[in-house]
């Protein structure tokens, strides 16, 4: 499938003309827009994207049963960004609007929101920081998988998510930073195999500053409540000490110990211990950076890996890690490589200011129709708490008008609970889960306001307690 995007309308306006988009774009963290938004300048930009399409299987059914269909997609939106001194904003909110030929389906519209902001409520001392997030995500690999709005998929859910955190910092000189931040999160889904949640966080941490010019350190504590719908509340406690001392300007050997302790059951026991772990991070270059650690936790040896490589029209990245993570936390934080990061290191050199960097790396995405994130493991609804682990590789080239981006990935799920704290068994997927793919992506800037895309993706995935397996290739 091949779509050719058209941006008709493409800028900046006045409030009052874009009253009606913004009140609906940054509706999720409205309490953040007034803070000092006299000191700020904002930016408004309404958009409107005209795509045409032909699939020659819209529902992605199997040949012998597929339908083609072409579809015309109308969509409308608004991004917003303001930047003062003590208000930062950014957020982008597309409505998309699809129409198909023939009988069988005639339209649907789907939401789309990303936002972000901080704000300084008092200077140097209280903030507050607020998002949210409207995606459509696949419910599981083992269904109908796309990447994208147009086809049309019961596999394909609607995610919304939000957090709030108001949060103290104060530095001491150059000697100690100390942070108490408090957190409210909510993610919430179509999807009846995941239940909605809530979430309540408490963060602690002080850390050495810049005068600690070889040894640095660093304590933290952090407790969680996930409140989960007729389902029995998560908590998580852990609390680090971290070190830090410096051979040289360029590396340094790291190391980290604690104890976490869990509500949940693992294999019996209580999910709880002691971990440490020993590392190094190198920095030949400023656009150089490898970071690697391994240790042990309550489930065993655990590892990570980071290579990071930036040149003047291309960046490499190379990763891996394990973490114990959940459903909703992937949702909140993504494990996978940020598209928006990856492209903003990419167009660094060529588009210093950050803030028209940033404009131009989400019209990017969302003309090109691209993912959240560069390595797609798709994120299985479940609310099973499990160990992920997580292999990754991606390299972006540019040039004048062209732009390549390629995507490997090898992820696995190991379900580390199968019990809520009643007992009961939890909806979704159990066991363990591995997915590996391929995605690629070539985009050629036409004219200013026309582009051509051509993306393709390989995934196979594989439920190890069951054997059911699927491959798909997308293009």
């Amino acid at each position: 499938m091949v779509a050719i995007t058209v941006n008709s309308l493409s800028a900046f306006c006045d409030t009052k003309t874009c009253n009606k988009f913004v009140g609906v774009s940054v509706a999720a963290i409205s309490s953040l827009l007034a803070l000092h938004a006299n000191a700020a300048e904002w930016k408004f930009t309404p958009i409107v994207n005209l795509t045409e399409s032909y699939s020659d299987n819209i529902k992605l059914a199997p040949k012998e049963t597929a339908q083609s269909a072409f579809v015309s997609q109308v969509s409308p939106g608004l991004t917003v960004a303001a930047t003062g001194q003590r208000l930062k904003l950014q957020a982008s909110y597309v409505i998309d609007n699809s129409f198909y030929s023939g009988s069988d389906y005639e339209s649907k519209t789907n939401h789309r929101l990303n936002a972000n902001a901080t704000a300084a409520l008092i200077e140097e001392l209280f903030f507050l920081d607020g998002s949210a997030n409207i995606s459509q995500q696949n419910l599981s690999p083992f269904g109908t998988v796309t990447d994208n709005n147009i086809n049309i998929s019961n596999n394909r859910v609607q995610v919304k998510t939000y957090k709030v955190s108001p949060y103290f910092r104060h530095k001491i000189n150059n000697d100690v930073t100390g942070e108490l931040r408090y957190s409210r999160d909510s993610v919430s889904s179509d999807s009846t195999l995941s239940r909605d949640s809530e979430g309540d966080n408490l963060r602690f941490s002080i850390n050495s500053g810049s005068a600690f010019k070889t040894l640095s350190w660093g304590l933290l504590y952090n407790h969680q409540d996930v409140h989960y719908e007729r389902q029995s509340p998560l908590k998580t406690n852990m609390s680090t000490v971290s070190l830090a001392y410096a051979l040289s300007a360029m590396f340094k050997l790291t190391g980290t110990g604690g104890y976490e302790d869990n509500n949940y059951r693992y294999q019996g026991a209580q999910a709880a211990g002691y971990f440490g772990t020993l590392g190094f991070v190198w920095t030949p270059t400023e656009r150089t950076n490898i970071t690697f650690n391994s240790g042990q936790r309550f489930y065993g040896k655990t590892h990570a890996l980071s290579i990071n490589q930036r040149a003047r029209m291309s960046i490499w990245s190379l990763g891996y890690s394990e973490d114990v993570t959940t459903t909703r936390a992937q949702f909140l934080v993504p494990a996978t490589i940020s598209t928006s990061n990856f492209l903003n290191q990419l167009w660094k050199t060529s588009i210093p200011d950050p803030a028209l960097r940033q404009q131009t790396v989400d019209s990017f995405i969302r003309d090109s129709a691209l993912p959240s994130s560069l390595s797609q493991p798709i994120n299985t609804f479940s609310n099973q708490v499990f160990l992920q682990k997580s292999l990754q590789a991606s390299v972006a080239l540019t040039g004048i008008k062209n732009t390549a981006v390629l995507s490997i990935f090898n992820s696995s799920r190991e379900a580390l609970s199968s019990l809520d704290g009643n007992g009961a068994t939890l909806p979704g997927p159990a066991g363990d889960v591995r997915q590996s793919g391929v995605n690629a992506l070539w985009n050629i800037q036409l004219s200013p306001r026309t582009n051509l895309s051509a993306s393709a993706a390989y995934t196979k995935s594989n439920q190890i307690n069951s054997g059911v397996k699927k491959t798909i290739l997308q293009r």
